[in-house]
């Protein structure tokens, strides 16, 4: 078997962007579409900078694995990315993903598909039979994320639905690595446009993150 194609993660984003004519939506989107791949490539940092989210960024979700229900500031949310980048965590292949925008933001409905190696799952409280095999975690979310007036994130709400829960053990072969998601993800990163809220337009950005050495 073929490891999956990571780059199937961005696919509902490009194909929305396809026929979203919409200035603000299209900036959304953008937003969504790098935050994807900053996040899935463990490159969490960027994600924080003032174009993309918001000083005080919340997180609202029901999801397994996760303590509590919320997070709320930037410096508690940059703790679970980092986490999730630490453990590989981070490394995710969204499938079948049905996506809305509007104004407020964007509705998501997707399967997610985690990759981790046994001793990680143990260590987040999940039993497997191998802390040394590999593992493939899905879950069914669905996604409301908020954004400003000037189109930057204000948050996530993220809600699993636990009958789609199911985790594999696979050959190490089929096995995605954080260096695998780099490698198909990173090439498709593109600067994020500048918004003008008062006008409704986008401008071409520049790239503002490097990849470091």
């Amino acid at each position: 078997m073929r490891k999956k194609d990571v780059t199937v993660t961005i696919s509902a984003a490009d194909r929305l962007l396809e026929t979203t004519t919409n200035p603000r939506h299209r900036q959304i989107l953008e937003n969504y579409r790098r935050h994807a791949i900053l996040e899935v490539c463990g490159y969490w940092e960027p994600i924080f900078e003032a174009d993309m989210t918001v000083e005080d960024p919340i997180y609202y979700y029901n999801v397994r694995g996760f303590a509590g229900d919320k997070a709320e500031g930037a410096s508690a949310i940059k703790s679970i990315y980092k986490h999730l980048a630490d453990s590989s965590g981070s490394v995710m292949v969204v499938e079948n993903e049905r996506l809305m925008v509007s104004d407020w933001g964007f509705a998501s409905e997707a399967l997610f598909k985690s990759y981790y190696r046994g001793f990680t799952l143990i260590e987040d409280g999940i039993e497997v039979p191998d802390p040394d095999g590999f593992y493939v975690l899905q879950q069914g979310y669905v996604m409301l994320w908020n954004y400003d007036d000037k189109a930057r994130m204000i948050g996530e709400q993220v809600y699993e639905n636990r009958a789609l829960y199911d985790l594999q053990e696979i050959p190490e072969e089929d096995f995605i690595t954080l260096e695998d998601a780099r490698a198909q993800l990173m090439p498709l990163l593109r600067p994020l446009p500048v918004f003008d809220s008062v006008t409704n337009t986008q401008s071409p950005g520049q790239e503002s993150f490097r990849v470091p050495a």
